[in-house]
């Protein structure tokens, strides 16, 4: 019966699978993907985790990391002066980041 129950709690968790990369990590990486440097996508996901609250941060993740949204298109969708306040002041602060990459 042991047995059972531990092969039980191994199906289990083989089937949940290891969580994926965080909200930071998916911007980084789609940021990287489209061409830039390491060092300017690091310095644009801090930008954005400093200046928006932490559910604007994961709708950001998750629209322009993972579902590849561009960040104009995103811009467009947000729904209150708040959120577009907050992007804005994001931007601002990703303006001074440096641009190495071939996507800049």
């Amino acid at each position: 019966m042991r047995r059972a129950g531990i092969s039980a709690l191994l199906a289990l968790l083989a089937a949940c699978g290891t969580p994926g990369p965080g909200d930071h990590q998916v911007l980084v990486e789609s940021c990287v993907a489209a061409g830039e440097s390491e060092a300017a996508c690091l310095c644009q996901a801090n930008a954005l985790q400093q200046n928006l609250e932490p559910d604007l941060f994961a709708k950001t993740a998750d629209r322009v990391g993972r579902q590849g949204v561009k960040v104009e298109a995103f811009i467009a969708e947000l729904a209150s002066a708040e959120e577009m306040l907050a992007f804005s002041a994001a931007v601002e602060d990703m303006m001074a980041c440096p641009l190495t990459g071939a996507g800049g």
